[in-house]
Parts: structure tokens; sequence; C-alpha cells
């Protein structure tokens, strides 16, 4: 059984706050203008719902929970933007694609919203609802959003600090799809540029209200220096760690490709539009775009573009002389799920992604075994859980040409209440806030989804968990990034990588393919009852 969380009295006793808890004040979107178009500000907060822990419970472990990143290398050539516009309201073919996701406006800024999540957790020294330091940030996933090496090596360097530098190809032009060339002009795309001589103006500006932010694509490739995160963290592997855009295993010529001097323009004419976005899917196998009859243009080759292979995610993330969760067994075995215990809680991390292909997730047979054996153990009081894929999304069985086994949700969430210290899954993927607790006659645990770092509303979460007598008390808050509220986006401080982090919230809060419907942005914001709250689970 599956239930949301029951709105308990509202408790009003005392809480730290900080500068980015929404529990003080909370970024809301106004009313939009004729086009659409939204300012932000500041409104009033959201004090925690559900009955909070008595004075004397005993705090057990302090998280922040980070997810989907998706640092982005906005100028590769293995981009997929061009499937997207099937998904643009004014296209005729909108109402039968729905919606896509290859493509955002904010997606050239993913490093520096990064940077501003990070200043925003550096200032959390402990729990809002004890004195319990933090004791590790968790990182659910697509820390990356094309699965390259370089976007992994900007996300490491954004939270280890120091020197980051999110460019590619071209040192002197920018070359993704906003063009300020004529011959590469698509007015599909935003172009924050402004429009090139004799062409028309692009759509998100002229239909749906977007700002010219001249000098954009230029800063957005400015190199800065990163803060670091200075408490220790930890990563869970993600779809679009692994998969082309979450989706596709890389072959032998995408690999070619990747790191090419050649990117995709324009489609065939006589592609079918219905196959095509059938081969990109949630369940493998999956598929990119046929490179025939493709319309190209040249641009910089560069080598640090290629993909991730299967060792890569262990080896970057030992190699900085820490571990962050993974073990010199994860580099030489190839896998990256890994526990650790931290004051008798034990962190679980699975690796949700079904590397034969589709974005949605599952659990290959080996690691379900090892997680029963984990699970077993009598050491741990309490057990925590991490992956990408929440539990719901965990249907992925394609098995790829050898059939291989793979695990779904009911199986892994049976074992889960076979063992009652097991109390809280923490999960991103679907960049949505969302709280349920699973349960069944004897045992339960609390599910909770944190939305992403990179769509509406880019925010993280704090996670603590106590014990109140009998019962187990998880008490989360979410927290938005340091980047400024924008109002007024051509005032914009380009040479400030935390003003630009303003910038990209106000983008993702007005998304064009996202303003109503099951895709409006505003649900990913979930319901109150999924941000700050007091979560219990009574002892049976």
């Amino acid at each position: 059984m599956i239930r949301f969380p029951s709105l308990f009295l509202l408790n009003l006793s005392w809480w730290i706050v900080s500068e980015f808890d929404t529990q003080k004040t909370r970024i809301g979107r106004q009313e939009s203008n004729d086009k659409g178009w939204r300012t932000l500000a500041n409104v009033s907060g959201e004090p925690r719902l559900g009955q909070a822990p008595s004075p004397s419970a005993i705090p057990l472990l302090t998280l922040l929970h980070i997810s989907d990143l998706h640092i982005c290398d906005a100028q590769s050539p293995a981009r997929a933007e061009i499937m997207d516009r099937y998904a643009d309201p004014h296209n005729p073919l909108s109402e039968l694609v729905g919606y896509v996701g290859t493509y955002r406006p904010q997606e050239i800024l993913t490093v520096q919203t990064l940077e501003a999540l990070v200043r925003s957790l550096n200032k959390i020294d402990h729990g809002f609802e004890t004195n319990r330091p933090v004791d590790a940030v968790v990182i659910t996933g697509d820390v990356t959003d094309n699965s390259q090496q370089n976007e992994l090596n900007w996300y490491i360097n954004v939270l280890d600090g120091g020197e980051v530098s999110p460019d590619s190809g071209s040192v002197d032009t920018w070359e993704g799809v906003a063009s300020t060339n004529p011959e590469n002009y698509d007015p599909s795309y935003w172009n924050p540029e402004g429009t090139p001589s004799g062409c028309e103006d692009d759509f998100p500006r002229s239909l749906y209200g977007f700002p010219k932010i001249p000098g954009l694509t230029d800063a957005v490739r400015a190199s800065f220096k990163s803060s670091g995160l200075r408490h220790k963290w930890l990563a869970t592997h993600g779809n679009h760690d692994a998969l082309l855009q979450g989706t596709v295993p890389a072959d032998e010529f995408l690999d070619q490709f990747v790191v090419g001097d050649q990117r995709v323009l324009a489609l065939d004419p006589e592609t079918n539009i219905g196959e095509l976005l059938s081969r990109f899917q949630m369940v493998g196998p999956a598929h990119y775009p046929s490179p025939d009859g493709t319309t190209t243009r040249t641009i910089v080759a560069d080598q640090r573009r290629k993909f991730t292979k299967p060792g890569d995610w262990a080896s970057l993330h030992l190699a900085c002389g820490h571990d962050h969760g993974l073990t010199h067994e994860n580099k030489s075995a190839s896998t990256k799920y890994w526990f650790k215990d931290i004051d008798g809680v034990r962190l679980i991390s699975l690796d949700t992604v079904n590397i034969h292909g589709g974005w949605q997730g599952s659990l290959d047979q080996v690691q379900f075994e090892w997680l029963r054996k984990l699970l077993s153990e009598p050491e741990p009081k309490l057990f925590v859980l991490l992956s990408h894929h929440p539990a719901g999304d965990l249907f992925n069985d394609y098995g790829g040409s050898a059939g291989e086994v793979r695990i779904k949700e009911a199986e892994v969430v049976e074992l889960l209440l076979a063992e009652p210290r097991v109390i809280l899954w923490l999960a991103g993927h679907t960049h949505v806030h969302k709280i349920v607790e699973i349960s069944n006659e004897n045992s339960s645990f609390w599910h909770v989804q944190t939305a992403s770092n990179v769509d509406w509303p880019q925010q993280g979460r704090v996670v603590e968990i106590l014990e109140d007598g009998p019962d187990i008390v998880i008490s989360t808050s979410v927290i938005d990034h340091q980047g400024p509220v924008q109002a007024d986006p051509v005032s914009v401080d380009l040479a400030d990588p935390i003003s630009l982090a303003g910038i990209s919230r106000l983008l993702a809060a007005n998304d064009w393919q996202r303003r109503s419907g099951v895709n409006d942005v505003e649900l990913m914001s979930g319901q109150a009852s999924d941000r700050n709250i007091h979560l219990r689970r009574t002892a049976r």
C-alpha cells in the first residue's frame, strides 16, 4: 500500500532557519503577461507540517539531498535538441508528441546553477530541527546530462572546488543551437544574443516572451573559481550518467560522432517523426535519430566530449582522494552501487540504470542479491536507501540481446518491506518533490523524491532522522540555491556565476512547453506535504 503523508496539526515550535530555507521565505512565480512570461518574487515561507519530534528525541542523521544536476555540454554534437521541437506548443504535432525533454533554454547555465547550490549547502552547518552537524550531502544521480567525460569533470570540479572552465569546442565562438550566425540560426531555439540581420525573431521571444540577454553565450563559457562543497558528499548513479540523453547506449558510430566536427541542423524531410520518437523511449531498446539525410554544420571537434565508459564513474570519483561512497572494488568491477555506515545508520546506494537502453530503471540480478545480503546483516540499526529512479519507475525490464534478467519495482519493494529497519528511500529522476509512504500490514518506510537543480523549482532538501521513543521521525525542509530572484534579466551581472544561476531559475520557471496541463512546471514543486514536513513512522 502507498499513501501520501498525513497533514497532522501544524507544529509551531522553534526551528533553525537559514537564508535559503523555504520555511522562512519562498520564491514564487508571479502572474503572467500577455505572452505567458512570469517574473519571480519572494513570498511567504512554509513552516513544516506534521507532528514534530518531542524535545527528548535523539538525532541520528542529518543529510542534504540534491538530485538531477544535469551538468550539460550544450555545444556537443551528440545533443538531440532537434527532437524536442515537435513538443513546442506551436508545432502541429505537439499534442501527439507530448513532452520530450531533450532541450531546455536554461541548460547552458547548469554549471553556474550547481555553484549556486553548493554555496547554499555550505551555509548549512546542521539540521534545522536539531543541532546535529551535517553528516553528508547525498546526490541521487543524473549529475551529467549526456554521459560525457567533460560534463563529469565539470561536476567534479565544482563540487571539489577550484577552477572550472565550462566550455568545449571552439574557444572563440559559441557553437550551440543559440547561434548568431545567420547560416546556422534557427528561430525554434531561444537566442539570447538577439536576431541576426535578415532573420525572423526566435519563437521563444516572439511567442513566449523570453528576453534578450546580449553577451550571455560568452558569459556561460567563462572560467570561474568554484567554492567546493565543505561537507562530505556521496554520489549515486543515474541514467543520464551512463546513456546518451539518459536513454541510448553509445555505439561505435556515436563514439566517433560526439568527438567529431559535425552538428545536426535539421533532420531529413522524409523522416517519420512517429517512428523516430518511438525509438527514443522509457523501456529499451532505444536508438538515436539516424544521421542519414540530415543537414549538418561544421564545428570544432573536441576529444574531451567522449562518452564515459563503465569504469569511469568509480575511477573519477576515487581519483580526487575521497571515496564519495565508492570503493576500489567498484573501480575494478565497473559497478556503481555501494553502502556506507554512519553512526548505526546504513546508507545503501543502488544503481538503477538499465545499461541496455531506455530511460526508466531496474536492478540487475547480482545487485539485487547484494542488496538482500546487506539487509540481512544484524549490525545496522536502520537502513536508508538512495537511488536515482524512484520505486514507481523501476519497470524497464529490457534485458538486451542476451536477455538479462532485470528486477522491477514489486520485487524490490517486497524485499524492503520484509526488513523493518528500512525507514527511508531517497530518489530523484522525476524532477518533482514528492513524498509517499510505502507499507503493508507488517512494515512501512517513507519514499522521498527531491526536485532537480535544472528544472523549476531548482531546489534541494535537508533530511533529518530522529528517534522519538519507539517512533522514527524524518523531518524534511526544502532549500533554494543562492541565485538571486531575477525580476529584470537584462540587468544581470554576466561576470558573476551566481547571478547567472538566478537567470537559470527564471528561465526554468518559464519553460514554454510546460505552462499548463500534466507537464506544468508548477506541478514539479509538489504539494505542501511534499516539501516541508515531519514524517513519522510509528512503531508496530
